[in-house]
């Protein structure tokens, strides 16, 4: 954040102490936004991104600065927010915290046929953009996850239904990754047939999800968590259901 006659300038990319040449991205009366076009001096605290992703990709955004930092400035954003709720100060002194890589349960990632280079498109958006990112990785899932991004990828590519293809999830259970397919079109038997073999290859549960409030599964197990010494068995076409008619709204 920086300021500029009076004016707070919001500066994408840019951290504490750097000075950088930036250009206005968004010009409102009492602030702005920018982006940094180059960096006179470097912070201490800036590091270098582990994803090779990360310029493009919209999933993260704070892989440029040490953890440390990362977490101050969230614990900052939150008390301002906290602050403005109860209308008076809220501190927050204490950070609770996890791993910084290899932590993500979830994701779901976009699939697109590209004409162009006549291959699927699978990954986040572009930030701001409705344009996806072809990920070969993101250090931030569980590695469980992230191993099943190139052979994933190779399976749907592989499909008759592979220009008609929405986006796929995945979620990591404690008896393993758990697959959500959207799919445009109606699968044809032999597409369903590599998919499941695909499924009983890599040891994940899959289901297929047209579009409606149903979610066809291909597997028998059902995904769950531990918690405290219980087994919590959760229900994917019960979420998907309450998600979908939420939308429907």
């Amino acid at each position: 954040m920086a300021r500029h006659k009076g004016k707070t300038i919001f500066v994408s990319g840019a951290l504490p102490s750097e000075r950088a040449e930036i250009t206005l991205t968004e010009d409102k009366r009492q602030f702005a936004r920018a982006k940094v076009t180059r960096l006179l001096n470097t912070s201490p605290a800036r590091v270098t991104p582990r994803c090779p992703h990360f310029q493009r990709c919209g999933g993260c955004q704070q892989q440029h600065v040490e953890v440390a930092l990362q977490q101050q400035s969230k614990a900052l954003a939150l008390s301002r927010m906290l602050s403005q709720a109860a209308q008076q100060p809220v501190a927050v002194d204490e950070v609770i915290a996890g791993e910084p890589w290899g932590y993500r349960r979830r994701a779901r990632l976009g699939l697109q046929w590209h004409n162009k280079q006549q291959r699927l498109q699978m990954g986040f958006r572009q930030e701001a953009s409705n344009d996806l990112v072809d990920i070969q990785q993101c250090p931030i899932l569980m590695p469980e996850l992230e191993a099943l991004i190139t052979p994933l990828r190779q399976c749907l590519s592989g499909l008759r239904a592979v220009r008609r293809l929405g986006h796929v999830e995945l979620v990591l259970a404690d008896n393993g990754p758990l697959t959500i397919l959207r799919h445009l079109d109606a699968l044809q038997a032999e597409d369903r047939g590599k998919l499941e073999q695909f499924s009983h290859k890599h040891q994940l549960m899959l289901l297929l999800d047209a579009g409606d409030e149903t979610l066809t599964p291909l597997t028998d197990a059902k995904p769950f968590y531990h918690s405290h010494q219980l087994k919590l068995t959760f229900n994917p076409q019960a979420v998907h259901r309450i998600l979908f008619r939420l939308m429907m709204r």
